[in-house]
């Protein structure tokens, strides 16, 4: 009996030891991953973007959003913005002297990315880890490849496709021959004939729906503008006092406007378009 109890003891010990080993046991070192620039995304104010083909590509963040500087000018997609300032907590495990850039594609690289000073460039995937190679002035690193494919690979993906900036909210609409404009108490008129029914059978939800689409319509696609004025102008005014003259153009390929203060055109579907160029086409939907 009392070797059975001694027994049990012993097996008390081992296990509270064991269990105490556990606890207070050094933790195992881990490589610490490294990052592959010491900026962090809201300090950076300037983004180039060069590729082995192509026009750089240039962005420059002002007091109102990130613009595109090059190959033209225009407000940028915060989306792809994003993407390219992911950079900035990027890491990797696995660091490489910067040597024989060659053999890693990096000399000269698919793509280089510089955020304000510091370059990043970008080589062939490691067939064994699916990791791609990038290079900073400092080393040559492994990182998973969504980095590099998230880098949009030509200028027109860079450009906003958002019709008005987050600013610019519409308090009249001049289409030539009628206008609409909203008062300061928020009560939307009109003058002139609105071609469809009388624009007096449009409720105040109307024409507020109607004004709020073109601050949220986004373009099927944005470019620079090539040429070939459109047949209809409309004046835009704003709250905070900015105006915007647009030239439209409707067919059966597509409608377009055409931004002249930033020489960008914006292509929409053929209804999209003519509701944002008639409230009462808009409230039929």
């Amino acid at each position: 009996m009392k070797s059975k109890v001694i027994l049990n003891l012993l097996l008390v010990i081992a296990v509270t030891a064991l269990a105490l080993f556990a606890i207070l046991r050094p933790a195992e070192k881990k490589d610490a991953a490294a990052r592959l620039v010491d900026l962090k995304r809201d300090q950076v104010t300037k983004i180039a973007i060069e590729r082995r083909k192509g026009a750089a590509m240039q962005l420059e963040k002002r007091g109102d959003g990130w613009h595109v500087t090059a190959p033209f000018t225009s407000r940028a997609d915060i989306g792809q913005v994003d993407r390219v300032l992911d950079l900035t907590s990027a890491t990797a495990k696995q660091k490489l002297p910067r040597e024989d850039l060659a053999r890693f594609d990096l000399d000269p690289p698919q793509v280089k990315v510089t955020l304000d000073d510091r370059a990043i460039a970008f080589g062939r995937i490691n067939d064994i880890t699916n990791e791609q190679y990038a290079a900073s002035a400092e080393a040559v690193y492994l990182v998973p490849p969504f980095y590099g494919y998230g880098i949009p690979a030509d200028a027109g993906k860079l450009a906003s496709r958002k019709l008005l900036a987050d600013d610019e909210v519409p308090v009249a609409f001049d289409f030539g021959g009628y206008q609409v404009k909203r008062d300061d108490k928020g009560h939307w008129s009109t003058a002139g004939a609105v071609p469809g029914k009388p624009a007096t059978e449009l409720s105040q939800d109307d024409f507020n729906r109607w004004a709020d689409e073109w601050r949220v319509t986004y373009a099927v696609a944005a470019e620079p503008y090539k040429g070939g004025a459109g047949k209809q102008r409309v004046t835009l005014l704003f709250k905070n006092g900015k105006s915007v003259a647009m030239q439209a153009a409707d067919a059966d390929s597509g409608f377009t406007l055409l931004r002249s203060d930033e020489n960008m055109l914006y292509r929409f579907g053929t209804q999209t378009g003519r509701r944002l160029m008639n409230p009462n086409v808009a409230a039929e939907k």
